[in-house]
């Protein structure tokens, strides 16, 4: 099966390679020579490298069968060698004829020298004992000067626990006597060894202190005993591993020689009994003595220095400046063994990552709070980066159990509860009393109208991304305005709602509401572009200090609420026109009526505007206000082309003369309001209805498509409408004359122009072509 895959393989390598080779059929005649001489070149060298990497691998394995067969003589070569030098040792023996009486000789000789010895060091062990103790008394009084000598106060007790255990060991186990006055000898050496060890682990209790005073040697000393004793534990566990190995020998193989069991009995004489040493494990206890001095030391400045989450930020500069004491005065005197540094660097992190577990385990943590830890620990994390090189992977258990997105989000949750409630209290306020009216609105310095309610908004929402950016929570301060857009949102919504109820009210039955809605409702308009300033200012102020990973996110939120407060200003301000054009619908209602051909029905409607727009030009935002006028300004020329849908009369000559005169006058009401080419680009609409209803019946079908190349949305219903009320138009020539707008017409579409909304597609009574708002035509 791995034959035939292999074959196939290679078969699909060699097709693929010929297709890229032979690409068109030319190549079969002009290429196919120089291809196959290029194959079969290639295929020379490939079986010539191939008959070389054979032949090296040949070789190599006729060397290394050489090596195995010359490696097998030269082990059976010492083993013939050393049956002869065990052969040779058993022959000596027979040579001395008194060969047990000397071994025994020199073994008395050697005890006998080794007895003297020990009488010797049982003479002096009192004075030694004495001298000892003394240094050691010294050392503790003089240790804050640190006047005193470790290694020669150890070196010389490590000299009377030796020879204590070789007079243990000497004894035997059933000299009960001799063990009993040993004991009584030696019983003051453990309480001296006893007392040394607390002095020893007093003095690297003070490691801190006497590094701090220049006192590294002591340190050095310190270390220099531990490392004795680590050597004299390893010794002791190598000896006891022998004397195991040793065991289990002699219970495998019990036919040693005569001449292997003296020379391993003579070795242990020399050596002399021992009683086992204890494992002191000093390098252990004071790695555990480093862990709680630490966790002693954070615990302590968290206490009287860092209390509570407000001090919190102090812990990261206590644990550098430690830390950056240690690499500088206390991790030179260690052996690079230990790692000293590292051991310190995870030890003052544990004892910060239970200092800040407890913290953040409270019940009770307030928004602040936890920002104020979340910010704690990402400048932990910095500082310990940039102060001490350590990376954020390199400390661990992580700080806060890695739960900063948790916390993050607990703190969102508590900031946006607190924002509703806030925003609930102020809305409940404010729309209690824009529904009284009361009281006149406030008025600020510069006569606009206000409520101050944007105020009293952005403050809690500014003192919201002021704590988040003290925590340099980028992502945070997005998720917090977008939190606070879905606020906004239900906020707009309540003032939209109100806006529309208020409006029915004050046109539907005007006697029975409260007076100053107008009032009111500017002052909400003019508060919702202060909301949108303030939205602006914290964008463009806040958003440039954020990274650019968030700061696109920010700006889009901020541009999001923007857009909020000023669709609730937008909304605030076509209520204002729609309360206007309630107040002028009685007249704009008989717009080409015998009424308004006899009487002069625009002067009330100049003056109802002139009232309004003073109104408005003194106590709207000015942006608002240009926004209001041009509304005004549309719904006026609108006017005049919706009432065309009325059963209306129009007259060549009289109706256009009055048309161009009302023009006129409104044109230079409005100029006064309004930038001139907006308002003659507007009411050109109104110029287009006097031209259709003047121009002669040859010349209508020219007049409306040069209008439709202008306004493409131009319905044409309302063309038809205007022609069909003309009076000098018969109905045999507007029959034609409509039927031929109808075939040009035929192109038309809701969604080619969809694109070209002019005015003639806010017409109410003339929907835009493809609209779904059924008009009055159906």
């Amino acid at each position: 099966l791995n034959d035939s895959v292999s074959d196939a393989a290679v078969k699909q390598y060699a097709i693929e390679r010929l297709s890229k080779l032979l690409r068109h059929p030319d190549d079969l005649v002009y290429k196919a020579d120089d291809v196959r001489r290029k194959l079969a070149q290639e295929k020379l060298l490939i079986d010539a490298q191939l008959s070389t990497d054979v032949r090296r691998q040949f070789d190599d394995v006729q060397e290394g069968i050489e090596l195995l067969y010359s490696t097998r003589g030269q082990i059976n070569r010492v083993k013939t060698d050393m049956q002869q030098v065990d052969r040779l040792c058993n022959q000596a023996q027979s040579y001395l004829t008194n060969f047990d009486r000397i071994q025994k000789i020199s073994i008395a000789n050697r005890n006998f020298v080794r007895a003297n010895e020990f009488y010797l060091q049982f003479n002096e062990f009192h004075e030694q004992y004495t001298l000892v103790r003394q240094m050691l008394a010294d050392a503790q009084t003089h240790f804050e000067h640190g006047d005193f000598n470790l290694l020669r106060l150890h070196y010389f007790l490590h000299k009377l626990e030796d020879f204590r255990s070789r007079a243990l060991g000497f004894t035997g186990v059933n000299d009960a006597d001799s063990a009993q006055t040993l004991q009584q000898m030696f019983g003051g050496l453990d309480a001296l060894v006893a007392e040394f060890e607390a002095f020893l682990w007093h003095v690297a209790n003070s490691i801190y202190d006497l590094s701090l005073r220049g006192r590294a040697n002591v340190v050095v000393q310190l270390l220099k005993v531990v490392e004795a004793e680590e050597a004299a534990d390893r010794a002791q566990e190598r000896e006891r591993e022998g004397a195991g190995l040793a065991r289990r020998q002699s219970a495998i193989s019990s036919t040693s020689s005569a001449a292997s069991a003296s020379a391993a009995a003579a070795a242990a004489l020399a050596r002399g009994p021992r009683k086992e040493r204890r494992v002191k494990h000093y390098r252990q206890k004071l790695l555990e003595l480093i862990q709680s001095m630490v966790a002693r030391r954070v615990d302590d400045f968290i206490a009287n220095e860092a209390a509570g989450l407000d001090a919190i930020t102090e812990v990261t500069g206590f644990v550098v400046d430690e830390l950056t004491f240690v690499a500088e005065a206390v991790a030179p005197a260690f052996p690079p063994s230990y790692f000293i540094f590292d051991v310190f660097v995870d030890e003052y992190h544990r004892a910060v990552v239970r200092n800040a577990d407890a913290l953040s385990s409270a019940d009770d943590l307030e928004g602040g709070a936890i920002l104020a830890l979340l910010r704690w620990v990402r400048e932990y994390y910095t500082a310990m980066r940039k102060e001490l090189s350590i990376p954020r992977d390199r400390l661990r258990p992580p700080l806060l159990d890695g739960r900063e997105d948790q916390l993050a989000q607990e703190y969102l949750d508590i900031a946006v509860r607190k924002i509703r409630e806030w925003v609930a209290n102020l809305m409940r306020t404010e729309t209690a009393s824009f529904a009284a009216r009361q009281d006149a609105p406030t008025m600020a310095e510069d006569g606009l109208y206000v409520t101050n309610a944007s105020v009293f908004l952005f403050e809690i929402v500014n003192q919201n991304i002021d704590v988040v950016i003290g925590a340099q929570r980028a992502k945070l301060l997005c998720d917090l305005v977008a939190e606070c857009n879905k606020v906004f949102q239900d906020l707009a919504k309540q003032w939209r709602d109100l806006l529309e109820v208020e409006k029915a009210k004050q046109i539907d039955t005007p006697d029975t509401v409260a007076e100053g809605l107008v009032d009111y409702t500017m002052s909400l308009a003019n508060e919702q572009i202060r909301s949108v300033v303030q939205a602006e200012t914290i964008r463009d102020e806040t958003g440039d200090r954020l990274s650019r990973s968030h700061q696109e996110r920010f700006k889009a939120e901020l541009s999001q609420t923007m857009d909020i407060f000023m669709n609730v200003a937008e909304a605030a301000t076509q209520t204002l026109a729609d309360i206007v054009f309630s107040d002028l619908r009685p007249i704009t209602s008989a717009l080409y009526t015998v009424d308004w051909y006899q009487d002069d029905l625009l002067q009330p409607v100049i003056e109802t505007l002139m009232d309004y727009c003073q109104d408005f030009h003194d106590h709207l935002d000015k942006y608002l206000y240009k926004r209001l006028m041009q509304d005004l300004l549309s719904r006026f020329a609108l006017s005049y082309i919706d009432a065309v849908a009325a059963k209306v009369k129009f007259y060549k000559g009289k109706t256009s003369e009055k048309l161009n005169l009302e023009l006129h006058r409104a044109t230079k009401f409005f100029k006064q309001h309004m930038d001139a080419g907006a308002v003659a680009e507007t009411l050109n609409v109104v110029r287009i209805l006097i031209s259709l209803i003047d121009s002669t019946p040859t010349m209508i079908f020219l007049e409306f498509f040069s209008v439709k190349k202008q306004y493409p949305d131009l319905p044409l219903q309302l063309v038809e409408d205007i022609l069909s009320k003309r009076d000098d138009l018969e109905k045999q020539q507007l029959k034609s004359i409509l039927e031929s707008l109808r075939q040009k017409s035929k192109g038309d579409t809701g969604s080619s122009l969809a694109k070209q909304r002019t005015l003639f597609s806010k017409l109410k009574n003339y929907p835009p072509l493809g609209s779904t708002t059924p008009g009055r035509f159906f």
